[in-house]
C-alpha cells in the first residue's frame, strides 16, 4: 500500500463513527478504572497500558494522514 492509499484508508478509519465510538468506549472504560478504589495496582497498570496503546494506534493513523498530506504538497 503506498503513502496516498495508506493516508486515505487511515482517514476513513479515523472518521468512521463506529470506529470512533469503539475507541472512545474502550478508552473511557480504562480511564474509569483509575478512579475505582477496588482496583489492584496490576489492574491500574494494565489500564494505563491500554490507554497508551489506544492513543498510540490513533496517533499512528493520524501520522499516516499527515504523511499523505505532505506527499500531496510535494507533488504540487
Amino acid at each position: 500500500m503506498d503513502t496516498a492509499q495508506r493516508a486515505a484508508h487511515a482517514k476513513t478509519l479515523i472518521e468512521d463513527t463506529l470506529f470512533k465510538e469503539a475507541f472512545d468506549m474502550l478508552e473511557k472504560e480504562q480511564i474509569r478504572l483509575f478512579t475505582d478504589v477496588v482496583c489492584s495496582p496490576e489492574q491500574l497498570q494494565e489500564a494505563h497500558r491500554m490507554v497508551r496503546a489506544l492513543r498510540m494506534v490513533r496517533d499512528q493513523l493520524t501520522s499516516f494522514i499527515v504523511d499523505g498530506k505532505l506527499l500531496d504538497r510535494r507533488k504540487k
